[in-house]
């Protein structure tokens, strides 16, 4: 569920004069609407992408990780700046400013088939999580997120699970109910990484939370 890509952080730490920081959780890093002016490479730590809506709902997009670029498609675009970025961690970053970025696009090759493989990672993982959650009922797809989780060191919350399904807090309390009575026995098509055991910990979690 966290992403990474330990190619692309091995090449950024081979390139010069790429600038180091470290911002504390909660530190927002790019905020929606507004204009990017440069673009971050996580080094270390977790970010977490979200959306906010007109009626103020977040819809959280990406948890980025190890090797993970943020900021890519508004330079690209030359837009504004898609969804809010805040540290749900404390991050390690690198940093390169529009001038950096695409200079590395016009003359590096090795960035330029890394940034492509990048994206079209994300397009291909986005669709099969859109499609999951359209063919299972959201108990199967709770079930599902929770054993993904249990692997992540993730600081999640109940608001956080219900924001990445696109459903309230009551709804997934429902669900998490559901899931109890009915002894959280997947389908044979939903292929879970943990144990029985495990899971009914993460429910009693999430039930408590």
């Amino acid at each position: 569920m966290i992403r990474t890509n330990q190619e692309f952080l091995q090449l950024i730490k081979q390139l010069p004069d790429m600038q180091m920081l470290t911002v504390p959780p909660g530190k927002q890093l790019f905020k929606q609407d507004e204009r990017a002016h440069h673009v971050y490479f996580i080094s270390r730590g977790i970010a977490k992408c979200y959306i906010t809506e007109d009626n103020g709902k977040d819809y959280i997009l990406e948890f980025f990780g190890e090797g993970e670029i943020i900021g890519e498609l508004e330079l690209l675009r030359d837009a504004p700046i898609l969804s809010n970025v805040d540290a749900l961690t404390e991050l390690t970053l690198y940093k390169a400013d529009k001038y950096t970025f695409w200079q590395l696009i016009d003359t590096n090759k090795d960035f330029n088939r890394v940034m492509l493989k990048e994206l079209a990672t994300r397009v291909s993982q986005l669709a099969i999580r859109v499609s999951y959650q359209q063919l299972y009922p959201v108990e199967y797809s709770v079930l599902k997120l929770l054993s993904l989780f249990s692997h992540e060191e993730l600081p999640l919350s109940k608001q956080d699970l219900a924001d990445y399904m696109a459903i309230t807090v009551r709804s997934l309390n429902r669900s998490l109910k559901q899931l109890k009575e009915r002894q959280f026995t997947p389908p044979e098509e939903l292929e879970l990484s943990i144990s029985s055991q495990e899971i009914e910990k993460l429910l009693r979690r999430f039930e408590e939370a």
